[in-house]
């Protein structure tokens, strides 16, 4: 079973933005160009590309059904194979970004991002209808599915459909993409699929949210960092060659061995001392390490289990009215507790850049005050990268 190379899958996860919309006659068309992809897979366009529905429950009135997946045959020494590639979008940015996040039971029977799975499941009848007759003749293949942005969301939540549809071997690669469920929903996500390849830029924001207790897969694995950027920059999300730095351009390279590679800071105990608070910054190494922080004040606390049984309930704004409750009677738990926690509000309040970064007390107002200025500066990014996908 051979792995896609970075730059194909890249060329896949680009391409795809192409059938988002029929051209004026009416026709789909797909440019492959010069991508080395095209050696690889073929596509069939004469039914048009899957299509899905985008829209928030906020913005109902405004869903629409465009291009979202294409389906491929592999070609050469990918014979045997077949691909699903899906574009991100800026459209329903709302669901990624307007922290009100639900949560819905996903194919592998845990807990994912409600707004995501909408959007796969409006997808779900047309992928079933092309991959069920190509599998049930060819039970040895390998599906690859890719997609950046929201699309490596919705291709992460396709790949786990695909592993418990189909029994096959699939593999998973993702650029830029969001965190789509909890601790349960990675854990087994990395423990089904055969491979996951998580590529990501280091001052894109939007692999940062939806924020902890959303986690990446692979669960304690590697991810691939493209570039050195540091910071958050709407700039580094971006796919397209003319981009910068551009995914495309990051990931051109024929072997995984030669790229950067990473583990997650998450699950790294840290505990940050007040006086030590104006090293934080606005920047995805501290948006990490103080998540890291936050789980473990709560699990030194004893707090981390009741927190993750509420959060795979439903999370949203009701979870961060949990977490400062917590916090606040965490904080009157003992004199240790109380400057582990004033430690973690100020870094808090030194990465949301805000002017009063001083933590006079430690009620539930003020805990959650600071979640909000924190949640909302990382989100407010993640929403102008979102917006500038074109």
């Amino acid at each position: 079973m051979s792995a896609l190379t970075p730059r194909v899958a890249a060329e896949l996860a680009e391409i795809v933005y192409q059938i988002e919309r029929p051209s004026a006659s009416g026709v789909y068309r797909l440019n492959m160009g010069n991508y080395e992809a095209r050696n690889c897979f073929n596509f069939d366009l004469s039914q048009g590309p899957v299509k899905g529905v985008s829209g928030g429950s906020l913005f109902s009135l405004f869903n629409k059904t465009t291009g979202f997946a294409l389906v491929g045959k592999g070609i050469n020494q990918f014979s045997n194979d077949y691909v699903v590639t899906i574009r991100g979008t800026h459209i329903n940015r709302d669901w990624l970004t307007n922290g009100n996040i639900g949560v819905t039971g996903g194919d592998n029977g845990t807990a994912v991002h409600a707004g995501f799975d909408k959007t796969f499941r409006s997808m779900k009848p047309a992928l079933e209808k092309i991959l069920a007759p190509l599998l049930a003749s060819n039970g040895s293949a390998t599906v690859h599915c890719v997609g950046h942005s929201l699309g490596g969301a919705l291709a992460s939540l396709t790949a786990d459909w695909v592993k418990n549809r189909f029994k096959c071997n699939v593999n998973l690669y993702t650029f830029g993409a969001p965190r789509v469920g909890m601790h349960a929903f990675s854990k087994k996500h990395t423990g089904t699929l055969n491979a996951i390849y998580r590529c990501t830029h280091g001052a894109d924001p939007v692999p940062m949210i939806p924020l902890w207790p959303f986690v990446h897969a692979p669960y304690e694995g590697t991810e691939y960092r493209l570039d050195s950027g540091s910071g958050i920059s709407v700039e580094a999300h971006g796919m397209a060659e003319h981009k910068s730095p551009g995914y495309l351009n990051t990931a051109n390279s024929r072997s995984w061995q030669a790229l950067n590679q990473r583990s997650s800071l998450n699950f790294t105990l840290v505990r940050l001392k007040y006086e030590n608070r104006h090293q934080a910054s606005f920047s995805t190494y501290w948006a990490d390490k103080i998540s890291a922080a936050l789980i473990t004040l709560l699990k030194d606390a004893g707090y981390y289990t009741a927190i993750m049984a509420q959060a795979a309930i439903g999370t949203g704004l009701t979870f961060y009215d949990l977490l400062a409750r917590s916090l606040e009677s965490i904080a009157k738990a003992s004199t240790q507790f109380a400057e582990q926690t004033k430690g973690l509000l100020g870094h808090m309040l030194a990465f949301a850049r805000q002017a009063v970064t001083t933590v006079t007390e430690l009620t539930f107002k003020f805990i959650r005050w600071v979640f909000e200025k924190t949640v909302g500066a990382l989100y407010r990014s993640a929403r102008n990268a979102i917006s500038s996908i074109s």
